[in-house]
């Protein structure tokens, strides 16, 4: 019968076993998250407009449509944050095997001669000895997982996968947006060629009329050459935009895992609407979720947290234990048993506690490892909100500056269509001659072109504004802690 003084001496030996272990020496993380009261971040309100994760599918574009759809599928950047997906995924499988029990097949024969100046216990053998071991069975080891260790470091790979898929999402981010504000860039290129087209041939109408006028002796020959010099920056500029177009489609083709060919047959449309693409943003506490850079460097921060509760482990005892069941033989002086009959049966039970006293500063130097890595994790989750929210900022502040430009532009060139109007009706009714009538039109081609230019940028605006929103990511459910 166990006598009762052993189970009253438990407690006593739990708390010397614990008293004996390393210490840590206080080895702490010391950086904190920086919160959203801290940085004066408004509650988001419930009518704030969501913005869809294929946001770009609101410009009714079907050849950006296609284009997306290309870039999403071809696209090697993507194809590498998936395979970093995969790669966080088999660790948390390396994770959980790590606690798991090993069972492993064994086989083994050793054959060897002992020497003849060996005492065997009777003496000096005369002879050689030979002696063959042979074994078959299964080995079994399992270490406890009392403190949490392996549960934490599962956690840990867990949180590192939740971090993979949000830089996933922030790579798919980052390349739509950049199709979009290259696309749209082209397309008001190729507006803009357009009208570089009919001011080229107007100043070069004009030129001719004022070459006229000078051999007629009503201009110097100041004057037809100032035309021309004109004409001549306006194809300067041409030639510049159709090669600024050309780079455009070999962008977009690198973008979409192309060659530089691939985009000869993009065709132009018509810039979209200011109400097609409307993004609101403010800076509200709910941005923090929304961003997929910053939902990644929070998980990031997670899993260095697990990691370090998992080194803190590494000081206290451990349990395990070890086993043997097969069929064991020894084969000395001649004798030949058989492996395969019941008297080679053996087994054995092996339990074992460790206890951690001193490794050197082995277990503090790798707690102050973690404890360092987790506190740059917190100063890069830190430093990418503050990123965020001073993109998102200076996007709201754009796309505002943005729209009212293009109003400015767009009331300019709606009163230089007025005075053109005039001019043309006094040249129709023999008032002006028609080089003042040319001279109205480039002005007016001049003030269309400031107006294509201020709607491009208030486009290139609301794309910075979406992908500073975050595009529309949802985070996924989190694969669930052990």
């Amino acid at each position: 019968m166990r006598s009762p003084l052993n189970w009253r001496f438990t407690p006593l030996c739990a708390v010397l076993v614990l008293a004996g272990c390393a210490s840590t020496d206080n080895i702490a993380p010391q950086s904190t998250l920086m919160e959203p009261q801290y940085l004066q971040l408004a509650q988001p309100k419930a009518s704030s407009l969501a913005i869809s994760p294929q946001w770009w599918r609101s410009l009714n574009d079907p050849q950006l449509d296609a284009l997306m759809a290309q870039t999403l599928q071809s696209s090697p950047s993507l194809k590498q944050a998936a395979a970093r997906v995969r790669e966080a995924q088999s660790v948390v499988g390396e994770a959980r095997a790590a606690n798991g029990p090993n069972l492993d097949l064994t086989a083994s024969s050793d054959r060897a001669r002992i020497s003849q100046n060996t005492n065997q216990g009777f003496g000096y053998p005369t002879s050689p000895i030979y002696e063959t071991s042979n074994a078959l069975g299964l080995n079994l080891a399992y270490e406890f997982d009392w403190w949490g260790k392996y549960r934490n470091q599962v956690n840990a790979a867990k949180a590192q996968v939740d971090a993979a898929r949000a830089e996933q999402a922030q790579a798919a981010l980052t390349l739509t947006s950049s199709v979009a504000v290259a696309y749209y860039q082209l397309q008001a290129n190729y507006a803009q060629e357009n009208v570089l087209q009919r001011e080229v041939a107007n100043h070069q109408r004009l030129a001719d009329l004022r070459q006229r006028q000078y051999k007629a002796g009503i201009y110097g020959i100041e004057i037809p050459q100032q035309t021309l010099a004109q004409a001549d920056s306006t194809k300067q500029q041409l030639i510049l935009l159709q090669s600024q177009i050309e780079q455009l489609k070999h962008q977009l083709a690198a973008l979409a895992g192309q060659g530089p060919k691939a985009m000869q047959s993009l065709h132009p449309v018509a810039l979209p609407a200011e109400s097609l693409l409307a993004p609101t943003g403010e800076l509200t506490a709910d941005l923090l979720g929304k961003r997929p850079d910053i939902a990644a460097q929070r998980q990031l921060v997670e899993s260095y947290n697990q990691r370090v509760s998992a080194a803190r482990k590494e000081f206290y005892p451990s349990l395990s234990i070890s086993a043997f069941a097969g069929l064991n033989t020894t084969n000395v002086g001649g004798t030949s048993p058989n492996l395969l009959e019941a008297a080679s049966q053996a087994w054995n039970v092996m339990p074992a506690i460790s206890l951690p006293i001193f490794h050197a500063g082995a277990l503090r130097s790798k707690l102050g490892e973690e404890s360092a890595l987790y506190d740059e994790a917190v100063e890069a989750y830190n430093q990418t909100l503050l990123n965020a929210l001073r993109e998102t900022a200076d996007a709201i502040t754009l796309q505002q500056s943005k729209t009212q430009q293009l109003q400015q532009a767009a009331s300019a060139a709606q009163s230089q269509q007025q005075v053109y109007r005039v001019a043309n009706a006094r040249y129709q009714a023999g008032v002006i001659g028609r080089d003042e009538l040319l001279t109205s039109q480039s002005q007016l081609l001049q003030q269309q072109q400031a107006e294509l230019n201020a709607s491009s940028e208030l486009i290139q605006a609301k794309i910075g504004l979406i992908r500073a929103l975050g595009g529309g990511y949802q985070a996924p459910a989190a694969d669930a802690k052990v």
